[in-house]
């Protein structure tokens, strides 16, 4: 099993690390370096709800009960959007995984091969032989939802660590994939890399950290709003879009779970990055009050 090298790294120290006025900070610099500390915290994101799952909400009721201040919101179904969301992201960036609870529609090609690969229309006449080629763009569709998979996961906490433990496992052996790929000097991902071989030829692959100039691999984002629009984005902003999404459920996550149900939860959990940036390693929480009573209850 893949593991992290970071594994249950306090996600404020993470980000704490790379405050501007920090010494650490000055090693983020190169494009590799932010794509290294992207992934990683996407990665600590996820080990975060792990570690709240087997600490802090660790019975299945919790999960299914319904909140009262988020009307039609469960714990566990704010988990499953988070882990459904990560599971678009990768579908297409993994077109080979097999797993259940993965959609069994054909999947697109990776980005790396479909980013670099080109399809050559046959010619309809005989001059002057001009090759034109197309690119195929990989897709990511957050709308794509995966019906098998989304009752136990949102109502058995085995059910759900195991789905997030998968998350990122997948995280993990992808970011090891990617910085290991023989860009060619043609590549779209990659800018033409500079070297001489032992013939006295050009162009020859480095080998090197190539995570970022995939970070940097152009994808389409397909959406249903009821229309279907596709946007162009980057495998790096989609990878941004997941995990700060991510916070932002943790975020009602917590609302419920500490309001509702008297949970202690770590405090950076559900905290946005900015704001745990702004606060240091020295900020105290304020103490947070327990269960409330709701008078009215929303009919919503």
């Amino acid at each position: 099993m893949p593991s992290s090298s970071n594994a249950h790294t306090s996600l404020n120290h993470t980000l704490v690390a790379m405050r501007p006025n920090s010494q650490d900070s000055l090693q983020i610099q190169t494009k590799e370096d932010r794509a290294e500390a992207l992934l990683e915290l996407s990665i600590s994101l996820i080990e975060s709800a792990i570690d709240v799952l087997r600490t802090n909400i660790t019975a299945d009721e919790q999960l299914t009960r319904q909140s009262t201040l988020m009307p039609g919101g469960t714990l566990g179904k704010h988990f499953r959007h988070v882990i459904e969301s990560f599971r678009a992201f990768l579908l297409p960036l993994i077109p080979s995984k097999t797993s259940s609870s993965y959609s069994s529609s054909p999947s697109p090609s990776s980005p790396t091969s479909s980013l670099t690969s080109t399809a050559t229309p046959t010619p309809t006449t005989t001059t002057p032989t001009t090759t034109t080629t197309t690119t195929t763009t990989t897709e990511i569709n957050y709308d794509n939802i995966q019906p098998s998979s989304r009752r136990p996961i949102a109502r058995s906490v085995k059910a759900c660590i195991s789905a997030l433990e998968e998350i990122r496992d997948e995280l993990i052996s992808w970011g090891d994939q990617s910085r290991h790929i023989d860009l060619p000097s043609s590549s779209s991902l990659n800018q033409p890399i500079s070297g001489t071989g032992v013939a006295g030829e050009n162009g020859i692959a480095e080998n090197r950290n190539t995570l970022g100039d995939v970070m940097d691999g152009t994808i389409d984002v397909v959406a249903i709003t009821p229309t279907k629009q596709v946007m162009g984005s980057t495998i790096g902003r989609e990878l941004w879009y997941c995990s700060l999404h991510a916070i932002h459920h943790f975020s009602m996550l917590r609302t419920i779970a500490v309001h509702e149900h008297g949970i202690e939860l770590p405090v950076e959990f559900g905290t946005a990055p900015s704001t745990l940036l702004y606060r240091g390693l020295n900020w105290k929480p304020p103490t947070e009050n327990k269960e409330i009573r709701v008078a009215v209850k929303s009919k919503l």
